[in-house]
């Protein structure tokens, strides 16, 4: 009788383990679909120029890092946030455009880190230019997600 009850408590912790796996799964999708929201909301903000809300999105310690094949050679640009925000804002009469993304790939760790992928197509005037191959390092700060780096390669599309 001791063994059956020995046995009967194993399995109900199994149980309830089981049903705390799935749990944490579901959470970590629901995660991977805030950091992926972010991502978009993030593109859409800078494509607008709506500094104001791209400046709430970054840890205060992000960086930008670009690489762009121009005319056959690469230029690469790295700006601290504060950096970054100062230069758009400079602009007086900024070009808008989108950069709808074609595929998110997100990698999550302990619900805490995210690293994405966000494969777009940056258009100006509903006319494809580059692709761009945008990555993303995010941290989730005091329970809201953050920017903590921005880098992207970005390719021209012959037309």
């Amino acid at each position: 009788m001791k063994k059956i009850f020995t046995l009967l408590i194993a399995l109900i912790i199994c149980s309830l383990a089981s049903a705390q796996q799935t749990t944490k799964e579901f959470d970590i999708e629901s995660e991977k679909a805030a950091v992926k929201n972010l991502v978009a909301q993030f593109l859409t903000a800078i494509g607008d120029h709506d500094i104001e809300t791209v400046q709430t999105m970054f840890s205060d310690k992000a960086n930008i890092y670009g690489a762009s094949l121009r005319e056959g050679k690469w230029i690469t640009n790295t700006y601290t946030i504060k950096e970054f925000l100062e230069r758009l804002k400079s602009y007086d009469n900024p070009t808008k455009y989108t950069e709808p993304v074609s595929d998110f790939t997100v990698h999550m760790e302990m619900g805490m880190l995210a690293f994405v992928r966000a494969d777009a197509i940056f258009t100006i005037n509903g006319e494809p230019r580059n692709n761009n191959l945008d990555y993303f390092t995010l941290i989730k700060e005091d329970g809201n997600w953050k920017i903590l780096n921005g880098s992207y390669v970005s390719v021209r599309i012959k037309n």
